[in-house]
């Protein structure tokens, strides 16, 4: 395998980063790419920050096995926490989800008021506040755990005519809205299945998905390290640590397509 078509590695805490995996493969549909879902943790963002970076080592040491050429980190709690601890740990060029959303939020901002839509551990870190005054010193940035949202998603309630997913939604949003904010970052892997419903209960606001924009960094970052592969097609392997067969099951909701390939359960 020649340098260009090394694998692009993604690992999540369970299936919710197929959005950004997904996004990858639309964005850059010439890349080999492997997927690790860690569905015998999840979710993360009820952990500790120990337990959480733990987990990322043994995640990010089971794609390392393989030939790669970038990693991404496509779980927001996992980039909020571990990711300095990945940097200093592991010779890859890493990227993560928080950084690209919060220089887009910082930049899209018409009043600098933001909101953030997130899990208990990534509104714990505060990553998302450092990140968007790094590009907007002037943004006030107002941050909420949203507990409710995964396990309602995982479930596969998240469509905008679901009276229990907007009855949910308006509870978080309003608590947001009292701030007078004009952007929403969805700052978790899951939150993007919701943009529709989320989108009807505030039409005015600005949405910014984490996964778009994290696929958009890293398709620059390669292009300017002249690092994309140009060959026909690509290859897609997917991996978990728990029940592979609902993973498979759920994955067309979360990538937008059917899996191209088997989804294989290891130890790790």
């Amino acid at each position: 395998m020649t340098d260009k078509n090394r694998y692009i590695g993604i690992f999540d805490s369970g299936i919710g980063g197929l959005t950004v995996a997904g996004s990858i493969m639309r964005a850059l549909p010439h890349e080999n790419v492997i997927y690790f879902g860690d569905t015998a943790h999840l979710p993360y963002g009820t952990k500790s920050e120990k337990q959480i970076r733990s987990y990322c080592r043994k995640d990010v040491s089971f794609l390392n096995r393989y030939d790669l050429k970038a990693l991404v980190i496509a779980c927001n709690t996992a980039d909020s926490v571990a990711r300095e601890t990945l940097e200093q740990e592991f010779d890859l060029p890493i990227y993560g989800v928080i950084e690209p959303a919060s220089r887009k939020a910082a930049r899209s901002t018409l009043n600098n008021r933001i909101g953030i839509m997130a899990t208990s551990a990534t509104v714990r870190s505060g990553a998302y506040e450092k990140m968007i005054r790094k590009y907007n010193p002037d943004a006030e940035v107002f941050s909420l755990a949203c507990p409710l949202l995964v396990p309602l998603v995982e479930n596969g309630r998240y469509k905008k005519d679901d009276i229990v997913v907007t009855t949910i939604l308006r509870e978080y949003i309003e608590q947001l809205t009292v701030h007078d904010i004009d952007t929403i970052v969805l700052g978790c892997t899951h939150y993007p299945l919701l943009y529709d419903a989320i989108r009807s209960i505030v039409p005015y606001i600005t949405i910014i998905s984490s996964s778009d924009a994290a696929a958009q960094t890293l398709k620059k970052a390669l292009k300017e390290k002249n690092d994309l592969s140009h060959e026909n097609g690509g290859i897609h392997k997917y991996f978990v640590s728990d029940d592979a067969e609902h993973f498979h099951e759920n994955a067309l909701v979360f990538i937008g397509e059917d899996l191209i390939g088997d989804v294989e359960q290891v130890n790790i």
